[in-house]
C-alpha cells in the first residue's frame, strides 16, 4: 500500500472537526502567519480530539 493510500484512509477517519484543525495546522504552518506555541497548541488538540480506534 502507498502512502497515499494510507493518508487518504487516514483523512476519511477523521471527524470534520478533527479535520478543520488539521487543515489550520497545515495552513499556518505553510503560510508561517503564527508563532511556535500557537502551532504547538493546534497540534495538542488535533491529538487529542483524535479516536481511540483512529490508528488501529
Amino acid at each position: 500500500m502507498g502512502f497515499e493510500k494510507i493518508a487518504f484512509k487516514f483523512l476519511r477517519r477523521l471527524r470534520r472537526e478533527d479535520l478543520l484543525v488539521l487543515i489550520l495546522l497545515i495552513v499556518f504552518t505553510l503560510e508561517n502567519r503564527c508563532d511556535k506555541h500557537f502551532k504547538l497548541v493546534l497540534l495538542i488538540i488535533f491529538i487529542t480530539g483524535l479516536e481511540q480506534g483512529l490508528f488501529g
